[in-house]
């Protein structure tokens, strides 16, 4: 189960970016948030409490919970190192998943750090290390002691699971994510923090053991969102160790959809397909209906025979005072009739080809196209995707290294969150996304604007300098 999440107050979109006052009280709001939260909004303790509630309902006899990080709000003007680790937002989130979960796996969510995003690798500085203290210390009961020296050096762990020949690796994707602006300082540094070669040595060895692994991490490294050198080589790594790694889990984006990998990116087919990313839909409901999965596995390879999307519908007459957790779909029962031959077998694994074959029937039938479009966001204003829209979304789904991912920056302007104009439906809608990567790639377009910048950034690093800031540089 990949619940990603982040808990929070409610809050009124339109003071984005600007510090909470007594008019940000309750009663003063124009449109206030129901007691279990609002599609504008972030996560309230309700819902959060009722969807565990559903998940030891609907799968009492759960092995383990991925949880694929994201815990601090989206009010990203408001962090500090205080709030975001205080009881009302990440201690208490871990808190409640102790007490109403068995065995949880974490990752390192790029809105656990402050600012937003800024994970310091260690060949600048420890910034980062509270951190790290503070995931080692909220994990280990469930990782083992042994495993938290790596969170604390570099926010990644890798663990058994005491019931199975089944090794958890939890990577740290932020040392790769395109807005954590310290990887710029760092960008002659191909092995931030040294993960990659840390990560080699437990594939090995888990080689060795004949163990089987997951790979989990908060941002899926077929994404935009994640720097191309780093995406490549951990590919090169996932493929050498194919045969090891079982499948891959991410969150991020909020919505569900996967990711393909293949030997080789120029002809991509099922004969090449080697690896599948599994990103599972969020709790926080910007993006849809507040949703959770459930993997059902082989007990002896780990391998994936199927996924279940459940949600709480927000148009229920109910959902205000009781969330009513239902099931939204399986894969196996909506993609597998797509394939041929149709994979309908419980017991049949859901493999790297079988997901290509997949993306090849969206090619070929766009009513089954549109269905999955639905899907994403749990069937809340799909938009229309067709054309060019297609395309990218198809090569999207056949990107496990960022490169391959059809991604292109467009000039213009893009109003979105901030100015009261709201991102096209079906967008990526969270970690500064909106915010950000719109904003550079109008920038990065535009020869005047990106000459504005690089003055504007000459006088804060100026300004760093003169401060004594550790780590400020002229670019």
């Amino acid at each position: 189960m990949c619940p990603d999440r982040a808990l929070s107050v409610m809050v009124d979109p339109s003071a984005a970016g600007t510090p909470y006052t007594t008019a940000d009280q309750p009663g003063n709001t124009k449109f206030p948030a129901g007691p279990n939260g609002d599609h504008m909004c972030d996560v309230p303790f309700t819902l959060e409490r009722s969807m565990y509630d559903a998940i030891n309902k609907i799968v009492p006899d759960a092995a383990f919970t991925i949880f694929t990080g994201d815990i601090v709000d989206h009010a990203i003007w408001n962090t500090s190192q205080t709030y975001n680790t205080n009881l009302s937002t990440f201690q208490h989130a871990y808190d409640t998943m102790n007490s109403t979960l068995k065995l949880v796996y974490g990752t390192a969510g790029n809105h656990e750090a402050h600012p937003v995003n800024a994970f310091v690798p260690n060949a600048i500085g420890h910034d980062s290390q509270w951190i790290y203290d503070l995931l080692s210390s909220d994990w280990a009961h469930w990782i083992g002691q042994g495993s938290t020296s790596t969170v604390e050096k570099i926010g990644a762990y890798s663990t058994k699971y005491p019931n199975g020949n089944l090794r958890i690796i939890s990577l740290n994707t932020n040392l790769y994510y395109r807005h954590n602006f310290w990887m710029y300082q760092a960008y002659d540094d191909k092995d931030p923090n040294g993960q990659i070669a840390w990560l080699i040595n437990e594939l090995n060895a888990a080689e060795k053991a004949n163990e089987r692994v997951y790979i989990m991490g908060h941002m899926p490294l077929g994404e935009a969102d994640a720097l191309r050198d780093g995406s490549n080589y951990l590919d090169q790594v996932f493929r050498r160790y194919q045969n090891t790694i079982a499948a891959m889990f991410f969150g991020h984006t909020h919505v569900d959809h996967f990711e393909v990998s293949y030997s080789d990116y120029t002809k991509r087919s099922a004969s090449n397909a080697f690896m599948t990313s599994y990103i599972a839909p969020s709790l926080t409901p910007t993006s849809g209906m507040p949703s959770f999965r459930v993997y059902t596995v082989d007990p002896d390879t780990f391998a994936v025979l199927d996924h279940t999307t459940y949600m709480a519908d927000m148009t229920n007459p109910s959902f205000q005072t009781t969330p009513v957790w239902t099931k939204f779909y399986s894969a196996k029962e909506s993609y597998g009739p797509l394939v041929s031959p149709p994979l309908t077998d419980p017991r049949a694994e859901l493999t790297p080809a079988f997901w290509h074959n997949v993306t090849v029937a969206f090619e070929n039938d766009d009513s089954q196209f549109n269905a999955y479009i639905a899907r994403k966001s749990r069937g809340w204003q799909a938009a229309a995707c067709t054309g060019e829209c297609k395309t990218n979304e198809i090569c999207q789904l056949r990107a496990g290294r960022s490169q391959d991912n059809c991604w292109k920056p467009k000039p213009g302007i893009n109003l979105t969150k901030r100015s009261g104009i709201h991102a096209e439906r079906g967008e990526h809608d969270e970690c500064g996304v909106p915010i950000t990567l719109k904003t550079l790639t109008t920038v990065g377009t535009d020869e005047a604007a990106l000459a504005e910048l690089k003055r504007v950034m000459g006088d804060v690093v100026a300004e760093a300098k003169a401060k004594g800031i550790k780590g400020a540089e002229a670019a």
